[in-house]
């Protein structure tokens, strides 16, 4: 069936972090190219139930975007939301029948990928095969976003960073500096999972165990123990948390910026990292740069054989009950600083 594509487009579903917003600019890029369409997106700042503000639009030109402020239904006071917090406001939150509910319940039936398909969507569901082999009959993509190591979208991400204020961790950096780089992952994982269980609709992640750090820098012959460095959303407690199991790490930054964060680690000679967004991106970039990469309870896919530099493995989780977790988590003050920048578009 032939299909008027002069003014088509691929409308490109975005949520999460600054990160997950990389991730899926990156298979937009991919779609696109394949589908020989251009992309827009669409953004949804309140959906994974954490307000995480657009903070890509410098990577992105203005007729790239179709929305950035897409509203949840049922969340109305959405004026004093706080960057990296749960959205207790959210209508899966509360009780009683909402349009949210709804459409959970459309998930928990497994029907809402017959829907999907049927408005011509794409759930890439953090699979790259799904995205390899899409077809010009989609019109529409979602996450969660696959993990891509693609030769031709890397080479347009770096261009875009370039064009931007930010320096790229696309770029090819070779580092004289032998630095080992954990990045653990806290902020909305402390939420209390006691208080989250009744919906699977978000993601609902625990915290890794400290001590599998420990025992993963255990294993390594080569790593040189006083280059040890944490990156995390909450570094201080990333810092206090690894020292109790016995991991000497110097923070890197006290910033809270995230490109910052993820230059950095692309930089490393050995990159540990779990499944979260931000270790994914930045296991793309270390794997370009001939580093190592350690990736704990992210399993690989398909295409994995397109990180020959990284190991997968399992590794334990805090335990719910462990007093870390909290609905009404703090976060460091300096957490989230990119997203106070407006960085404009890339024109």
């Amino acid at each position: 069936m032939k299909r008027n594509r002069k003014n088509a487009y691929l409308n490109v579903k975005i949520a999460g972090g600054a990160t997950a917003q990389c991730l899926g600019l990156m298979n937009a890029i991919y779609a696109s190219k394949k589908l020989g369409v251009p992309f827009k997106i669409s953004y949804y700042p309140y959906s994974t139930g954490t307000y995480w503000p657009f903070a890509i639009k410098f990577l992105v030109k203005e007729f790239e975007i179709l929305d950035l402020n897409l509203e949840t239904k049922g969340l109305t006071n959405t004026n004093e939301l706080e960057t990296g917090k749960i959205i207790k406001e959210h209508p899966l939150f509360r009780r009683g029948f909402s349009y949210e509910r709804f459409l959970s319940l459309i998930r928990h039936m497994k029907l809402e990928s017959k829907l999907q398909f049927l408005r011509r969507e794409l759930a890439v569901k953090n699979s790259s095969s799904r995205l390899v082999n899409i077809n010009r009959y989609y019109n529409k993509i979602s996450g969660g976003f696959a993990q891509i190591n693609d030769i031709e979208v890397n080479k347009e991400m770096n261009t875009r960073f370039e064009f931007s204020e930010i320096k790229s961790p696309f770029a090819k950096i070779v580092s004289d500096d032998d630095i080992t780089v954990i990045h653990y992952r806290l902020g909305d994982k402390k939420a209390t999972p006691g208080q989250m269980k009744h919906t699977k609709d978000f993601n609902t992640d625990l915290i890794i165990d400290p001590k599998a750090y420990f025992e993963i820098i255990n294993q390594i012959k080569d790593i040189d123990r006083k280059n040890i460095f944490v990156v995390s959303d909450e570094p201080q407690l990333a810092q206090k948390l690894l020292a109790g199991a016995g991991v000497k790490a110097k923070i890197y930054s006290r910033k809270g910026n995230i490109w910052d964060d993820v230059l950095f680690m692309s930089k490393a000679k050995i990159f540990i990292g779990t499944k979260s967004q931000v270790s994914q991106l930045a296991n793309i970039c270390v794997e370009n740069n001939g580093g190592r990469s350690y990736m704990l309870n992210f399993l690989a896919d398909s295409k994995s054989k397109q990180f020959k530099n990284t190991t997968y493995l399992t590794a334990a989780v805090l335990n719910s009950d462990n007093e870390i977790y909290a609905l009404d988590f703090k976060l460091e003050e300096s957490a989230h600083t990119a997203y106070k920048t407006n960085y404009g578009t890339l024109g």
